[in-house]
Formats: C-alpha cells, structure tokens, sequence
C-alpha cells in the first residue's frame, strides 16, 4: 500500500515522513538588543547554542502513590552559548564602561550591573528551511569567562549562560517557522526588530 511499509511482524507501518520534521540544525544569525537601545547588533559568530527550558510539577496522591502529575512552563529558562563576541557588544553586556577611566580603557568588578538584552535567531534545519526565535528578556548569569592557550591552533571561543526571564506575557521564547508565517512584515522585521506587537495576532 502507498505510505506503508511492513514491519518485522508483517503489520502495516506508516512511513515517516521527514520533511514534516524540523531540527534546529544551525544558527546562521544571532542578533542582541541591550536594554535602553533602539537597534539590534549582530552576534552572528555562534558556535554552538543550547536552551533549556524550565518547567513546575506539581503531583496528587492517594494512599501515598501519585496518581495524577500535571506539568506547566514556568516563564523562565537557560540559555548557554560558546561565541565569539563583538568587542562593542561585550563591554555592553558585561557594563565595563567606567566615566571615570580613561578612553579605551575598561573594568569588571563590583560596579558592573549586567543589563537586560533580547536575542533573536534565524536557525536552519538540515534542508535549510527556516525558524524563527527570541528571546526578549535575557541577563548573563556568568561573569567573563576566558581562556588563553598558547600554541592552540583554534581560537577559543567565550563561554556564557544567560538567563531567560518571563516578559509581560509570561513567555521567555517565542519561535515561528518561516513556511507557517503569513505576514511577510514578521519575516522581515523578526530579526532586527521583534517585539510584542510584531507578533500579536491581528
């Protein structure tokens, strides 16, 4: 029969279908907006990036076994990525700005107040369709992180975790595959210019 295969029993097995599939596969651009700015920076160098989302379990039992589990997202998250970061951006998110230093100079210690950020991503499958994210509320959770090896013939590339936070909605990430949106004003603006009311049901 068309779309069946027999299984090791001989029972009908429905073919799966890859296409309908999407894996994260690739990030091919990563933009950050720091809070208090009007425009997205590339970030673009991403080597590798991972998310974990967190959840909130709650159980019912009776007579001391669980009988019943429900399961909800909680609104916040983690996000660690291995990169490497434009200079500008880096002082930005890690505020090592100081007024009182002299021009090119910059410092880390008890006076840096890690600022909130938003991210967005175009992520690629290994068919290169393509998905959308953000992240509108994120803050570094890990302070500089750096390694120098002398004689390594890959330079390494920075550490960070960065932790997501809930936004007025509750949500800390926001996706869309590129062939399920209709609005071309999303495609265009996700990137370098997300924001709630882009992305509200009209």
């Amino acid at each position: 029969m068309p779309g069946k295969t027999s299984g090791r029993l001989g029972n009908p097995r429905k073919e799966i279908k890859m296409s309908n599939i999407f894996s994260e596969f690739e990030i091919i651009e990563q933009h950050i907006k720091v809070a208090g700015e009007d425009t997205y920076e590339d970030m673009n160098c991403v080597g590798s990036s991972e998310e974990e989302l967190a959840v909130r379990t709650i159980t019912k039992k009776c007579r001391g076994r669980i009988r019943k589990k429900r399961t909800r997202g909680t609104g916040d998250g983690t996000l660690k990525e291995s990169l490497h970061v434009p200079r500008t951006v880096y002082n930005k998110i890690y505020d090592m700005t100081r007024e009182k230093l002299a021009k090119g100079v910059y410092a880390y210690g008890e006076n840096s107040k890690h600022p909130e950020f938003s991210l967005t991503q175009k992520v690629l499958d290994e068919d290169e369709n393509v998905k959308y994210k953000a992240y509108p509320r994120c803050i570094l959770s890990s302070g500089p992180s750096r390694k120098i090896e002398n004689g390594a013939e890959e330079v390494a590339e920075l550490e960070m975790t960065i932790d997501l936070m809930p936004d007025e909605n509750g949500e800390c990430m926001y996706e869309a595959l590129e062939s399920e949106l209709e609005s071309e004003e999303i495609k265009q603006q996700w990137l370098t210019n997300f924001s709630l009311e882009l992305v509200k049901a009209v």
